[in-house]
């Protein structure tokens, strides 16, 4: 059994640590993070497949039968699930971000290709909670060699943003 002997000191008003909150300039990391929100952001993005059509009936339509023998075989839930699946879209501040952020690499190291390239692949990675081992597995050469040109192409990417002042976010 455990006792509390004194009073809890815990405030979750002031005592939270804020992980996205914006440093006051730009830095690599920050700009690494934001290419990868990018990332993730575009994931979300519904994209038909052929322009703009769309099906609105589900893939299949069951008969009571059906849904009977699925009960039955304990597969009626897991059908239940994929059927009421609801895909969560980015809000508008988020896609703003993306379409500010996408852009950079081409922008601002667009003479640079091997530091483009590095720059995507690794944030594309991190969007896909993957490392930059992943990175050299996909696209050979050393994870080190990706993640070290990823870090340099931020860190240029972050500087031509505090020339420019553009606000961070």
């Amino acid at each position: 059994m455990l006792i509390r002997r004194g009073p809890m000191n815990f405030n979750p008003l002031e005592d939270v640590v804020m992980d996205d909150e914006a440093p006051s300039i730009w830095g690599g990391p920050h700009v690494s993070k934001r290419l990868s929100e990018a990332m993730q952001t575009l994931r979300l993005l519904p994209m038909p497949g052929v322009c703009g059509y769309r099906p609105s009936w589900p893939p299949y339509v069951y008969e009571f039968d059906d849904l009977v023998e699925q009960h039955k075989q304990g597969e009626l839930e897991r059908t239940q699930q994929l059927q009421n699946r609801t895909r969560v879209l980015p809000s508008l501040r988020e896609i703003t971000h993306m379409e500010a952020a996408i852009c950079w690499p081409a922008q601002y190291l667009g003479r640079l290709a091997h530091l483009v390239l590095a720059v995507n692949a690794v944030a594309l990675a991190h969007a896909l909670e993957r490392d930059a081992g992943w990175v050299a597995a996909k696209r050979g050469g050393y994870a080190d060699a990706w993640r070290q040109r990823h870090d340099e192409g931020c860190e240029i990417i972050a500087c031509q943003l505090r020339d420019e002042l553009v606000p961070v976010f």
